[in-house]
């Protein structure tokens, strides 16, 4: 009787013990990858970029935009890149190009560059510990050319035709290409309950 309480309670822990590794197994097949974190992450940083231009900017929607995201001032976290194209912010010298930073759970606009057109680059050149960036600009009676903007403690310069901006002759690292995948930019519906 004492052998089969014995062999009863081994079978129970044998049996135990293989729940226990499926268990983990199974935890470890549902568990996400880094690559699935960081693309879940990318998804919600881009809905919330979305909801700070709606919230921000309501009558450029209908509108599209173009989103990069790149670290310009080192600390480890993205900052968001956005070229606007909507009626709200265009004409005849080009679009506007946003550089959003995060603020805890917020994002804080840092430039709000008009006349700008892609693509948009980043230079290897930094001020005030942030990356300079570069944008197209041209039409409306300008010249074609690379403007570079730095950073100047506070944000980067709005317009990028006029000093302090620079003319260069590269771009630099391409952030947002001459012909770039567009999001759609449309008001929320209004809720009916």
């Amino acid at each position: 009787m004492m052998f089969r309480t014995g062999l009863l309670a081994g079978c129970l822990a044998l049996a135990a013990c293989a729940q226990g590794d499926t268990a983990s197994e199974s935890e470890e097949a549902t568990a996400p990858t880094a690559a699935e974190q960081e693309d879940a992450a990318l998804a919600q940083a881009g809905e919330d970029i979305r909801r700070f231009l709606l919230q921000n900017y309501p009558d450029a929607a209908p509108g599209q935009y173009a989103l990069a995201f790149y670290d310009l001032d080192g600390d480890g976290a993205n900052e968001a890149i956005v070229h606007l194209i909507s009626p709200f912010f265009c004409g005849s010298g080009g679009c506007n190009t946003l550089v959003l930073t995060q603020a805890g759970t917020m994002w804080r606009e840092v430039a709000n560059i008009s006349v700008s057109r892609t693509p948009v680059g980043v230079a290897d050149t930094a001020k005030n510990g942030w990356q300079d960036i570069t944008v197209t600009i041209g039409g409306g009676g300008g010249e074609w050319g690379i403007a570079q903007l730095a950073f100047d403690g506070e944000a980067y310069p709005s317009n990028p035709t006029v000093e302090p901006a620079i003319m260069v002759e590269t771009l630099g690292t391409e952030l947002i290409a001459e012909e770039p995948e567009m999001l759609p930019l449309e008001a929320e519906a209004a809720s009916t309950e």
